[in-house]
């Protein structure tokens, strides 16, 4: 188990973002399908409210987790032209979309945007700009879940983990609203 509810992860995100005085945010969001998917958000758009954001005027698009739909969703973000600061992707394939289409639309990351992920897939520590993003120890957790199996099906007595910690990976994707430009992307 993570440490922390799904919410409360989420919730990280926004702190990190909060921290760093954004408050025109948008959210590219999974599919409202997943039930990790929607605690998060809520567990981010909770974390806002209690910022003080009214949380209903906040752009959001439900996409599929795929790098093309984070893509698509960020080339319709700007295409609104809704002021954003910053924008939480629930997933970095998302946020690794949403950064290929801002680098070909000219805004830069963090300059102009910053954009912040959720997993800490091995690419987001490799993307240009490197991608922040909410850790989640998958590496420990699968390596935990395998010595549970053997002992359960091979009455092993391997050492088992059941509680991981949640971090944000802060990189190069996220500056503070007052270093950046103020204007529309």
């Amino acid at each position: 188990m993570l440490h922390g509810r799904p919410q409360a992860r989420g919730r990280l995100a926004a702190r990190a973002l909060l921290d760093h005085a954004h408050r025109e945010i948008a959210v590219i969001a999974g599919p409202g399908t997943a039930a990790d998917n929607v605690d998060r958000i809520a567990g981010f758009m909770d974390e806002l409210a209690g910022a003080g954001i009214a949380t209903g005027d906040i752009w959001i698009s439900e996409r599929d987790f795929s790098s093309a739909e984070g893509r698509a969703a960020a080339m319709e973000l700007v295409a609104s032209g809704r002021p954003f600061t910053a924008l939480f992707c629930a997933n970095d394939e998302m946020a690794l979309g949403a950064l290929s289409y801002f680098h070909e639309a000219g805004i830069r990351v963090p300059q102009d945007v910053s954009v912040i992920g959720y997993d800490d897939a091995p690419a987001a520590a490799y993307s240009a700009p490197r991608l922040t993003s909410v850790h989640i120890p998958w590496r420990e957790m699968t390596k935990n879940g395998i010595a549970e199996l053997l002992n359960l099906c091979y009455g092993f007595n391997r050492p088992v983990t059941r509680t991981f910690p949640v971090s944000v990976s802060l990189r190069a994707s996220v500056a503070k609203v007052a270093k950046r430009r103020r204007s529309q992307p």
